[in-house]
């Protein structure tokens, strides 16, 4: 057996571990590119977030499936995350989550950036809520958000998470790996939330001029073709018919979604490109077959 199939296999077998052991409210998924870097994706749903989107690297989707925010006993799932980076062999994990994600890769980033861990950690949080406890009237148009209120009222171990957890700004301070949170500056919740972190020294506030909450859309689209944005838009509105925080979230209309992001799309990189510059890993050139075309096909008329 050669040394990349064991170590495939080791891998395998260190995250079947990990999903025995961690809490059954979290939900993962691993795919392993052979990569000696580890993605982590927090998302804001009870299903797996960007798994379509082709990353470069190993990735580990991370889901809570009670919309907690994953604040449930962070502590102990942290420790274990920790310890399947470290036997798989990871030399950098890249903390990466989007809205209720982006608390996710805000806390748990921190939780093992502060045991000193063997890896490099890096966190990219997208339109995060950053105070959850006590009560942020900031975050009143997420129902979920609510939800959680009405359920620490009832139960002591859930007030307990969310009074130790949700205030972010106080419990990361100062215990940040290099961090980046990319957020709507039209939109007053994500500039208010993301503003809370402005004082952090490792935190990089990255505003995008738009108003949708889901800062995270113009990194993954298509940008070479025009229908991408019309497919995802509804498909963004189709699943809303489910997810009440999202359906708070969007415009009223698919039109109106469309026009906020009219060219300016065309002006962020693509996701990968974004972590390989800030995590400061040597670029690969995206290949853009328009622009390839047009170098080629003058020369191309000459035969």
């Amino acid at each position: 057996m050669n040394s990349d199939v064991a170590g495939r296999e080791e891998r395998a077998l260190s995250f079947q571990q990990l999903a025995t052991e961690i809490h059954k409210y979290y939900g993962l998924e691993h795919v392993d590119r052979g990569s000696e870097t580890v993605v982590v994706v927090f998302s804001h749903a009870p299903r797996p977030a960007l798994r379509q989107y082709e990353f470069r690297y190993d990735c580990l989707y991370v889901t809570d499936r009670k919309l907690f925010y994953y604040l449930h006993n962070p502590g102990r799932q942290a420790l274990l995350l920790q310890r399947f980076i470290d036997q798989a062999g990871y030399k950098t994990a890249i903390f990466l989550g989007l809205s209720k994600g982006g608390v996710g890769s805000l806390l748990w980033s921190s939780l093992i950036f502060r045991r000193d861990a063997q890896f490099r950690i890096f966190c990219l949080a997208f339109s995060p809520q950053t105070l959850l406890y006590p009560f942020n009237d900031n975050l009143t148009s997420l129902p979920s958000y609510l939800s959680n209120l009405r359920i620490a009222e009832g139960n002591d171990r859930h007030r307990k998470n969310f009074e130790t957890y949700g205030n972010l700004p106080e419990f990361v301070e100062g215990l940040l790996p290099p961090t980046m949170i990319v957020f709507s500056s039209k939109n007053s919740m994500d500039r208010v939330e993301a503003q809370r972190l402005a004082g952090e020294s490792s935190v990089v506030l990255k505003p995008l001029e738009m108003e949708f909450h889901g800062s995270i859309t113009p990194f993954v689209i298509d940008r070479r073709r025009s229908r991408s944005l019309k497919r995802l838009a509804a498909k963004l509105y189709a699943d809303a018919e489910r997810d009440i925080d999202l359906k708070a979230m969007l415009p009223p209309t698919q039109k109106q979604f469309l026009s906020d992001f009219d060219q300016r799309r065309l002006k962020c990189p693509s996701l990968n490109t974004l972590i390989d510059d800030f995590c400061g890993f040597e670029p690969l050139v995206e290949v853009d077959r328009w622009d390839f075309l047009r170098r080629w096909l003058p020369f191309a008329r000459l035969y």
